[in-house]
Parts: structure tokens; sequence; C-alpha cells
């Protein structure tokens, strides 16, 4: 009778195995550890090719993902209240910018030299930063958003977010055009030079991720509730919504493939999307893996990216992991 109990629960085991396996998808390609306790924030350059990781306890970690090849490890100072929380890569990759909740720092990539250590006038909540390191820009608690000219110090503060929280940036290769959104229920894109908005989002609830294609023809917003949006940036008409359910949905993650077909997003609960612009559609559907696979246990992706030929799919989790996914 026990010997018997014993095999219907091993039975029963295997099964939720089997079931488990189908529902996790295709596997990556690839998986490399980029960091031992877990990710705070990532980002993959524009060529797929190198990636910042910030941990939990040592500070960022700038990789050759080409290589896997650990190439600089960068920190702010020991304090544990200065840990990173934003980092961007410019759409060259020769700069990176780190921040912490005060403070941004801008490094050269080939060489891990640092240029500077910058204090914010309020706490920061996101970066982003243009060719060569020329721009910056920040999105603050205190709902401003603020261009800096990193060669000049010339500063433009944006206020158009009816003090609310200013969650996600994003800025043009040519530092030009920025491009915010906040709890305001708001993302706008404006002009560095003048602060003018060209393009105002309206949302139904807070916007938490945004992006700006590489052409500059395109923009992608997202809320709290699954609401996420592909819109046209020359006439300001939406081209589709995602076909997400009506549920609390956030995307942490997103990217545009480099013909402007193709959005990759990603988002708590292991969930790496591959969407076809023009629809709305999904069109695959990948899990991250997470710390323990044989334990219940979640990841947050944090960054996404095409490599160059838009064949492959990179992504970085909280769970410290670096994966390569095919297209079909």
């Amino acid at each position: 009778m026990i010997v018997k109990l014993i095999l219907k629960i091993i039975h029963f085991g295997l099964i939720l195995l089997f079931l488990s396996a189908c529902q996790t998808g295709e596997e990556s390609l690839a998986e490399a550890q980029h960091t031992a306790v877990g990710t705070l924030d990532a980002v993959i350059s524009q060529n797929a090719k190198f990636a910042i990781v910030s941990s939990l306890n040592h500070g960022v970690g700038y990789w050759d993902l080409t290589e896997n090849k650990l190439l600089f490890n960068w920190k702010h100072s020991d304090k544990v209240e200065d840990g990173i929380i934003a980092t961007n890569l410019s759409p060259d990759a020769s700069r990176a910018i780190t921040a912490d909740r005060r403070n941004f720092s801008i490094w050269n990539t080939t060489s891990g030299k640092a240029y500077g250590y910058w204090r914010a006038p309020a706490r920061i909540r996101a970066v982003a930063i243009s060719d060569k390191g020329r721009y910056v820009l920040l999105g603050l608690e205190d709902g401003r958003a603020i261009h800096i000219d990193m060669n000049t110090g010339r500063r433009l503060e944006f206020t158009g977010h009816r003090e609310e929280a200013v969650a996600s940036v994003d800025l043009s290769a040519n530092g030009l055009w920025a491009f915010t959104g906040g709890a305001d229920y708001r993302a706008i894109l404006w002009n560095s030079k003048t602060g003018k908005p060209k393009r105002l989002f309206e949302h139904t609830t807070r916007v938490t991720k945004l992006l700006l294609s590489a052409s500059g023809q395109q923009a992608f917003t997202a809320g709290t509730l699954g609401n996420a949006y592909i819109w046209d940036l020359t006439t300001g008409a939406q081209i589709a919504r995602l076909a997400l359910k009506k549920r609390e949905y956030i995307i942490t993650a997103a990217r545009f493939s480099h013909d402007d077909k193709r959005l990759v997003t990603g988002a708590p609960g292991r969930d790496i999307s591959l969407w076809q612009v023009a629809s709305g559609a999904k069109i695959s559907h990948w899990q991250a893996r997470t710390r323990n696979q044989w334990k219940p246990s979640g990841a947050i992706v944090y960054a996404v990216a095409f490599s160059e030929d838009d064949q492959f799919i990179f992504s970085e989790s909280s769970a410290g992991f670096g994966e390569k996914w095919s297209i079909r």
C-alpha cells in the first residue's frame, strides 16, 4: 500500500514537472551568470554586444556579451545607500551612466575611467545619455526632468509632469529630443533646446516605461495595468496597442528591432515577449531562468535587445543571468 502511494506521488510529481517544462517555452540558446546575489538594474547596448549589470553588493559590471567577459567593475562608494539603481548606455556604446539615489557618474567604456561624479537636485528615478556622453537626461522623484549639456554645463529643467515622479526617460542619440513619462499619466516628447513639447501621450495609469526607436520614427509607452502602446512620432498617431490582458502587468524593459518592425519587452514573472509593431500582436514568448530552477521563484527582466541582424534576443534579469534567445 505504501509502495503504491509512493509510486503515485512520484507519478504526480513527474506530471507536474512535465507541465512546468511545457509552460516555460523554448529554452535559451546560451546563458551566463553576471551577478551572484541578484541584479538591481541592467541595460544592453543597441548592438547587443555589451551590457551594464548592477548587482546588490558588487557595484556595476560592464560585460562583453560576445565573449562573456567582465571588462570593468564600477562603484560610487562602498556605502549601501550608494547602490546603483539606474543605468544607461549611449547608443554608440562609448559612454555609460550610473546613478544612485542622489548622484550620477559617467564612464568611458573603452578605458573604464570615470569622467566625473555629479549630484542631482532631487532623488533620481531614471537616466539616459546621448552619443559620446555629450548630453544627460535625469528623471527625478519631484517631477522634474533635467537635460544637461556635459560640455558646457547648460541645464534645462522640464516641469511638464505636474510635480509627479518621472519614472522613465529616453534621449535621442544626438541629445535633441527628450522623452519622459511619469506618475501624472503622461508621456511627453520635448525639445531639449527649447523645452517645448512636441508630442503628448495621455494614459489612464502611471507611465512606467517608455522608449524611442533608434530611427526616431516610433515610440513605445506603457503603464501599470497592461496598457502599452506604439506611436508614430511623425504624426503622433497610435500605431498599435499591445495585446496584453487587462490586469496588473508592468513592462520593465523594451527595445525596437533595427528595422522597426518588431518590439521585444520584458516584465516581472520572467516574461520576455516579441511583438509585431504594425498590429501589436504577440509573435513569440519566452521565460527567463530563475536562480534556483527547482524551487518556485521569479525574476524581473530588466533589459532586452536585438542582435544586429535582428535574429536573436538578449536579456538580463534580476536572477543575475544574461541569456540569448533565437527568433524563429
